[in-house]
Parts: structure tokens; C-alpha cells; sequence
């Protein structure tokens, strides 16, 4: 009895081993499952970014789109006033014409020369486009915020057009305007050039005093050549 209770009692535990595949397949899943919680969070932060910008474009596409709208409003008031003072400055250009250069030698001839003369002298109307935006989104690369390319191919075309077209035909005017207005101050005693289409008093006329300086037949006609390439012009 004695040895039995002096003999040690060893209690060992059981450990279970594992083969080395089934260990190396474990560490497998672990490594597996780190890396596609690393690759969710990546993507999840990529779409993330990606919504953000997308809100952000569409925010700055909208702001785009509302101020070319509004510059566009702008311009069709300002083509209506155009047209609208291009057609008296056409007007008054045929009244100058249907004057007889040979009877310009009578006062009353000349009175009515110089009221009609005078408007369109004394100032010239062209249509100034209101490309502030357009310009804006040029320089800083807005288009690529622009998700309708229709929409873009539209507004590239109108403002193509006015850079191309209604600018060249201006300043064709322009040169014609100046030089009518040079050959006119040879052969008429003119006031100055600004004259206020706002100012609801009639343009002051020299009644029966005489305003032509030099009766120059053929620069007079040289002035009416003009006149009509000017009418054409416009």
C-alpha cells in the first residue's frame, strides 16, 4: 500500500497531431481571408471615391449647364436689340440712297442727307456673344464633366459658328462702317460720332444751312458704293 501511494502519477495530455497538409491549409484560409477583407476595404474605398467624384462632376456639370443657359438667355435678348437696331440702321441707309447725288447741291436735299446719314455714322450696332462660360470651361478642361456628348457636340457648334462665321461678317462690317464714316467726314460737316439711340429727342438738323463742304461728284458716289456694301455687310 505504501508504494502504491508513494509512485507519481504522470497525467499526460493527449495531443492530437496534425498532418502537415491540413495545417498548411489552414494557414491558407486565414491568409486568404485577411486578404479579401484588405481587397473589400480597398474597393469599397475606391467606389467610395469614385461616388464622390461622380456627385461632385454632376454638381459642376449642373452649375455648367445653368450659366450657359443663362448666357445663352442673355444673347437672345441682345440678337432681338440687334436685329431690331440693325434694321433701323438699314432703313436709314436707304433713305440716304434714294438721294440723287446730283441734287445734293440743294439744302433741303442736304437736310435730309444728314438725317439719315447721322444714325448710322454715328454708330454701329453688332452682336457681341456672351461666351464667358464657354470660355471657362475651355480653359480648365469643364467639358470632361459633361456626360451627354450630345449636349456637347451642340454647344461646341454654336459657339463654332459665332467664332467662325458671325465674327468674320462684324468685322467685315466694321471696315465697311469706318471707311463710310471716313469718306463722309471729306465731303459733310458731321457731329460727333456718339449718338444715343436711348435719347427720345430728334437728332439736331442744321435746317437750310448747308453741310456739305465739298460737292465732289465722284467721291460722293465713292459714299454711296460704300454705303451699299455696308448695307450688304450688315
Amino acid at each position: 500500500t505504501l508504494e502504491i501511494a508513494n509512485m507519481e502519477v504522470h497525467h499526460h495530455p493527449h495531443v492530437e497531431s496534425l498532418p502537415a497538409g491540413h495545417a498548411e491549409k489552414k494557414r491558407f484560409k486565414e491568409y486568404f481571408l485577411e486578404f479579401l477583407m484588405i481587397f473589400l476595404a480597398v474597393s469599397l474605398g475606391f467606389l467610395a471615391e469614385n461616388l464622390r467624384e461622380d456627385r461632385a462632376n454632376h454638381g459642376k456639370e449642373k452649375h455648367y449647364i445653368e450659366s450657359i443657359v443663362a448666357d445663352l438667355e442673355t444673347d437672345t435678348a441682345n440678337i432681338t436689340l440687334s436685329i431690331h437696331m440693325q434694321n433701323l440702321l438699314l432703313n436709314k441707309m436707304d433713305e440716304v440712297l434714294k438721294i440723287p447725288v446730283e441734287n445734293l447741291d440743294d439744302l433741303a436735299m442736304q437736310d435730309t442727307l444728314y438725317q439719315s446719314l447721322v444714325p448710322f455714322y454715328a454708330s454701329s450696332w453688332i452682336f457681341v456673344q456672351n461666351n464667358s462660360t464657354v470660355t471657362q470651361l475651355k480653359n480648365a478642361g469643364g467639358f470632361n464633366v459633361f456626360t451627354n456628348q450630345k449636349a456637347v457636340d451642340s454647344i461646341s457648334a454654336v459657339y463654332y459658328y459665332y467664332d467662325s462665321w458671325i465674327k468674320i461678317n462684324a468685322d467685315l462690317y466694321m471696315k465697311s462702317y469706318e471707311k463710310t464714316a471716313d469718306i463722309a467726314t471729306q465731303l459733310i460737316r458731321l457731329p460727333e460720332s456718339i449718338f444715343s439711340f436711348d435719347d427720345t429727342t430728334h437728332i439736331p438738323i442744321p435746317l437750310n444751312n448747308k453741310i456739305v463742304i465739298q460737292h465732289n461728284i465722284i467721291l460722293f458716289e465713292q459714299l454711296y458704293s460704300n454705303i451699299r456694301f455696308q448695307k450688304g455687310e450688315l
